[in-house]
């Protein structure tokens, strides 16, 4: 299957959800007892401006990407995630079924403050839920150390965006002061769009799931 990289709305906000990745854990297989697919969770965004609907891009609502293909298990996982109590509507796309989510009124406060970057000043109940329940494309070590805005990750970024000028016999240096460790959501990149889905085709085709687009 392709390389997907996950957004930062599926690391920072999806986390937000309350929904345990477990519930996407699947065990496919192909007719040579291959293992294909593992998770039904594809990717996330902020946006799909693709919509009709403007009302859903206007936030706080989460666009989950799911690999819509029938196994035996894909009927009890969908009743599973309709029945959550901040699903909102779903719809398919490019042959993949796009569930929407609302952010829960009491993570309003940390949701804002992750879409402006601020990611260490996110509450201490909220760090711990993105740190036990997100898909980062990076080392999972990688996360709390964002959060906290740890010392360790800005001497690296500094030590990365400090340019060397051997015609001077130089370095100029890079100094982050207090700045947060890693960037702001771009919101092209957390935009749901046909050609983000065009790429995310998969070599073993199974059986789509029969759910018919809104």
């Amino acid at each position: 299957m392709s390389y997907v990289k996950y957004t930062k709305t599926s690391t920072f906000i999806f986390p937000l959800l309350e929904i345990p990745k477990l519930l996407f854990k699947c065990d496919v297989k192909s007719t040579g007892d291959k293992l294909i697919m593992t998770t039904r969770f594809l990717n996330s965004y902020l946006f799909d401006r693709d919509l009709n609907n403007q009302v859903y891009n206007e936030g706080p609502y989460i666009f989950i990407v799911i690999k819509s293909y029938q196994d035996k298990l894909f009927d009890t996982f969908h009743s599973d995630l309709i029945e959550l109590s901040n699903y909102v509507d779903e719809y398919m796309k490019n042959d993949y079924l796009v569930t929407i989510f609302k952010i829960r009124d009491k993570y309003l406060d940390d949701y804002e403050l992750i879409k402006q970057g601020k990611y260490s000043e996110i509450s201490k109940d909220v760090k711990t839920m993105i740190t036990n329940n997100n898909y980062f494309t990076g080392k999972p070590y990688i996360v709390p150390l964002i959060l906290c805005k740890a010392d360790e990750l800005k001497e690296s970024w500094e030590r990365r965006l400090s340019i060397d000028e051997p015609e001077l016999s130089t370095t100029s240096l890079v100094n982050l002061d207090g700045q947060e460790v890693w960037g702001v959501l771009d919101e092209e990149k957390e935009n749901l769009t046909k050609e983000v889905l065009l790429e995310c085709t998969y070599s073993n085709k199974l059986k789509s799931s029969k759910i018919k687009a809104l």
